[in-house]
C-alpha cells in the first residue's frame, strides 16, 4: 500500500511532462449522429433571437434549446455547433458561476461547449479529425487546420479550459498543452480573433504555469497587449486583476483594473452589452473583498 501511494503522489508531481491522461475525445467513434425530423433553420433563427438578447438569462436559455434542437435535426451543420459551444460557455461563466450550489450545473456547461466545439472541428477538418484519432502529435492535427477553424478551435480551448479549472488543478495539469497548443494556434493564424482572446488566455496561463508560481511578467505582458488590442472588452482586465496582481501582491494595480471596469461606459461597446454587464458585477464582487486578498499589515 504504501508503494501505490508514493507511486500516486509521484504521478502528481510528474504531470507537467505527462504521468496523466488528458480528456478522452468523443470525436473518435462514430460520427453518424442519429436525426430527427423538424425545421433546423427555423430553430437556428429562434435561437439567433433568443442570442441577441443574451443578456437575460431565460433568453440565453432558449438559445441554447433552440440550437440544440436544430443540431438533432441536421447534426452535420458545424457552424450552429460553434453557436452552441459560445452560447454553453456563457451561460456557464456568465450567470450560472454565481450561485456555488450549481457547480455541477456550471460543469456539465463547460464539457458540453468542449463538445460541440470539437464536433464541429472534426466535421469540418475531417484530416485534423484523422491525425488527431490516430494518436499523432497534436501539433500534427493542428497542421491540418486553416484560419476557418479558429472560432471552433477557441471555444474548444475556452470550454476545456474553465472546466479544467472549475474542476481540479490535476484537470488543468493534464489539459495545459493541448489548450496552449490551439492558443497557439489562434495567435499565429488571427491574433486579433475575439477582442484579442490570445492574449488574455495567456496572460491567464502565465500565472499557473511554470507550476506552481508561474511567469508573473510573461503574464503582465500577455494581458497589456490583449487590453490595448480591445480595451473595451472588459473580462481582460478582470482576468489580469483577479489572476496577475492577486499572485503579485499589486494591489494599486488590483484596484486601477477594477476601478477602470466599474466606470465603464457600457454604451461604449454595445455589442458587448451582456458580456461587460457580467463582468461589471465580477469586478464589483471582487472590489468588495479587497480588504480581504489585501489585509493590512
Amino acid at each position: 500500500m504504501r508503494g501505490v501511494l508514493v507511486s500516486m503522489v509521484f504521478c502528481f508531481a510528474l504531470l507537467m511532462v505527462g504521468c496523466g491522461a488528458s480528456r478522452q475525445s468523443g470525436v473518435c467513434g462514430t460520427m453518424d449522429f442519429p436525426k430527427v425530423e423538424g425545421d433546423a433553420q427555423a430553430l437556428i433563427a429562434q435561437g439567433d433571437a433568443a442570442w441577441a438578447e443574451r443578456g437575460d438569462e431565460a433568453r440565453l436559455r432558449e438559445a441554447v434549446t433552440s440550437w440544440q434542437q436544430a443540431v438533432a435535426i441536421d447534426p452535420t451543420n458545424a457552424d450552429t455547433r460553434v453557436k452552441l459551444a459560445r452560447a454553453h460557455y456563457f451561460l456557464a461563466d456568465g450567470y450560472i458561476r454565481f450561485d456555488e450550489e450549481k457547480k455541477e450545473e456550471m460543469l456539465s456547461h463547460f464539457e458540453m461547449g468542449t463538445n460541440q466545439a470539437e464536433i464541429a472541428l472534426a466535421q469540418a477538418y475531417p484530416a485534423y479529425r484523422s491525425k488527431f484519432c490516430a494518436r499523432q502529435p497534436f501539433s500534427s492535427a493542428l497542421q491540418q487546420l486553416d484560419k476557418g477553424a479558429v472560432p471552433a478551435i477557441y471555444w474548444y480551448a475556452t470550454n476545456l479550459g474553465k472546466y479544467a479549472l472549475a474542476k481540479s488543478i490535476v484537470t488543468v495539469l493534464n489539459e495545459k498543452d493541448r489548450i496552449k497548443a490551439m492558443m497557439g494556434f489562434i495567435k499565429s493564424s488571427d491574433e486579433g480573433f475575439f477582442y484579442n482572446a490570445a492574449d488574455r488566455y495567456f496572460g491567464a496561463f502565465y500565472t499557473k504555469i511554470p507550476f506552481p508560481n508561474g511567469d508573473l511578467p510573461k503574464s503582465r505582458g500577455h494581458f497589456e497587449a490583449s487590453i490595448a488590442g480591445s480595451p473595451t472588452y472588459l473580462a481582460t482586465k478582470v482576468l489580469f486583476a483577479s489572476m496577475n496582481t492577486l499572485k503579485a501582491g499589486d494591489k494599486a494595480t488590483f484596484k486601477r483594473l477594477l476601478d477602470e471596469v466599474a466606470a465603464f461606459d457600457l454604451q461604449t461597446a454595445p455589442e458587448l452589452l451582456p458580456e461587460n454587464t457580467i463582468e461589471k458585477r465580477k469586478a464589483a464582487d471582487l472590489l468588495d473583498e479587497i480588504d480581504v486578498y489585501f489585509p493590512e499589515d
